[in-house]
Formats: C-alpha cells, sequence, structure tokens
C-alpha cells in the first residue's frame, strides 16, 4: 500500500489501502497527473504535441522593471517612459528568448539663443529641442521681375516682394482631448497694397495691369493639410505671373 504502480502515460497510479472483493487485493487507484498552467508574467502557457502530458510556458512578451513597475512589451514593440523620451526599450528575439534592449536618442546640439522668440518646441520624438532660428524665421524678400501677361510686359522689372521663412508649426499628443493636435502657421503676407503697371503689348498697344504688392509679412495659422499647402504654392504663382 501507498507505494507507486506503472500506469500508462499522463496518469499516477498508487497502491490504495482499499481491498477489492472480487481479487482479495488492494485496489490500485490512477490519476491523470496534474498539469501546473500558471506561468510567471510575460509567459503563457501552450500545449506541446499529443505525446506530453502536459505543455509549458513559452515567453511571449519582454518584461522592464523600472523603478518598481513593470512594463509589458510584445516582440518588435518600442516603449519609452513619459518621464524620459530620450530612452527607448524594444523587445526583441534571440532564440527562444525575448530581450528588451536599451537605446538612447542623441539630440543635435541646441542654441536657444539662435531661436526666434515663442518657437521653441519639442520635436516629433518627445526628447529634443527645436525652433524657428532667427535667420530662418518669416520676413519680407526683395525681389525683381518682368511682368507678363496677354501676352504684353514692363518694359523694365517690376519690384515685387514676397514672404519667405519658417512658422511655429507642431504636432503632439493632447491627454486632455485623448488626440493628436496639431497646430500649423504659414509665413504669408500681413500687409499689402495694390500697385499698377504699364505693360508693352507686340502690336505697339499698352495695357494697365494691378497686381499684389507685398509690404509686410509675419506667421499666420493655416489648416494642417496638403490641400492648404498646395493652395499657398498656387497662389504665390499667381502672383509672380
Amino acid at each position: 500500500p501507498s507505494s507507486s504502480v506503472p500506469a500508462q502515460a499522463c496518469q499516477d497510479c498508487t497502491c490504495s489501502n482499499e481491498i477489492d472483493p472480487s481479487s482479495g487485493l488492494f485496489k490500485i487507484v490512477c490519476e491523470f497527473q496534474q498539469c501546473n498552467e500558471n506561468c510567471d508574467l510575460g509567459y503563457e502557457y501552450v500545449e506541446t504535441n499529443l505525446y506530453d502530458c502536459c505543455g509549458k510556458c513559452v515567453q511571449k512578451q519582454c518584461i522592464l522593471n523600472l523603478n518598481g513597475t513593470k512594463q509589458l512589451l510584445n516582440e518588435g514593440e518600442t516603449w519609452s517612459s513619459p518621464e524620459n523620451m530620450c530612452e527607448h526599450y524594444t523587445c526583441m528575439r534571440n532564440g527562444d528568448t525575448l530581450t528588451a534592449l536599451n537605446s538612447q536618442i542623441i539630440c543635435p546640439h541646441f542654441q536657444e539663443s539662435n531661436c526666434h522668440p515663442d518657437t521653441i518646441q519639442t520635436a516629433a520624438n518627445g526628447c529634443c529641442k527645436i525652433c524657428v532660428e532667427i535667420d530662418k524665421a518669416c520676413k519680407l524678400i526683395s525681389m525683381k521681375t518682368l511682368v507678363s501677361r496677354h501676352g504684353c510686359q514692363s518694359e523694365h522689372e517690376v519690384e515685387m516682394p514676397y514672404c519667405e521663412g519658417s512658422c511655429n508649426t507642431f504636432t503632439k499628443y493632447s491627454e486632455a482631448a485623448a488626440a493628436m493636435e496639431h497646430s500649423c502657421s504659414c509665413c504669408k503676407e500681413t500687409r499689402s497694397s495694390n500697385r499698377t503697371v504699364d505693360l508693352l503689348c507686340l502690336n505697339g498697344g499698352k495695357i494697365t495691369h494691378t497686381y499684389m504688392y507685398v509690404e509686410e509679412c509675419g506667421c499666420g495659422h493655416t489648416e494642417c493639410t496638403t490641400t492648404a499647402g498646395l493652395r499657398a504654392r498656387k497662389k504665390r504663382s499667381s502672383m509672380l505671373l
């Protein structure tokens, strides 16, 4: 009694103290093996094959333990702590093992004194600082060009200033709205006036043409869409005709 008895696979059999009336021998009691399906964090219990009594725990995720807080990452997933967006952890596979590899973002040199006021912001990577540099800010650019229209052309080049430069544009996650927040602005005229110029035609005639003369430039809010950018470029092209 109480001794282990050889049995079929995946069963544990024991000689009991109970007597079988028909044979007068101790009964053999069998039960199927109990598989431990409780796996550690990041592991999952899976069945292996028909010949194994129990499955096994297989690693499915990387486990990060940062300052007592555990973070799970799927294979190929990259994660950064909100407190340090310059540090990244990526879950990579090496054979049967998943390991979280650490990497750091190295930001280019940032000189705040070179920035245009109120344009300093965090880059899309959430780590580095960027801004519109003073020499690249929105400003009025002088230009002279011949004006042509309907086969007629100005006798001399006409002064036709235009706006060029960078403005403050960003895309970031808004916790309040639980969505991405977009803010776009473009360099455009803030003050202009209409001017006229005489155009000489091939038949010896003359026509008067009115065009927009840009006097001042600045950053103005615009929609963050591709079509908005195309409209702005087309508008500028028409001004030069």
